[in-house]
C-alpha cells in the first residue's frame, strides 16, 4: 500500500513539474515574440433571472477582444485558439 503511494505522489508532482515546464517554456515564447496579440469579434449576450425563476437572454454588441497567440493565458489575454473558437460570451448568473 505504501508503495502504491509512493508512485501516485511521484505521478503526481511529475505531472506538475510537466505543466510548470510547459506553461514556462509558452510564457518565455510569447515574451521573445515580442506578445504577439490579435484581434477577434465577439458576441456579447445578457443574461439574467426574472422573478419567474426563468433565464432571459438580450443581445448585447459586438465587441473586439484582444488575444495572444499562445497555448496558454498570458498578459491578461486569452489565447487566440480559445477565443476563435468561443465568439459567443454570456455575461451574468442565470
Amino acid at each position: 500500500m505504501r508503495r502504491l503511494w509512493k508512485i501516485l505522489l511521484r505521478a503526481c508532482l511529475t505531472l506538475g513539474a510537466l505543466t510548470a515546464l510547459v506553461y514556462v517554456g509558452d510564457d518565455l515564447y510569447a515574451r521573445f515574440r515580442g506578445k504577439p496579440t490579435e484581434q477577434v469579434k465577439v458576441d456579447i449576450v445578457y443574461a439574467d433571472v426574472n422573478h419567474w425563476d426563468e433565464v432571459e437572454y438580450s443581445a448585447g454588441r459586438q465587441e473586439m477582444q484582444t488575444c495572444i497567440d499562445a497555448l496558454m493565458p498570458h498578459f491578461g489575454y486569452r489565447p487566440c485558439w480559445y477565443l476563435k473558437r468561443h465568439t459567443l460570451q454570456q455575461v451574468g448568473n442565470p
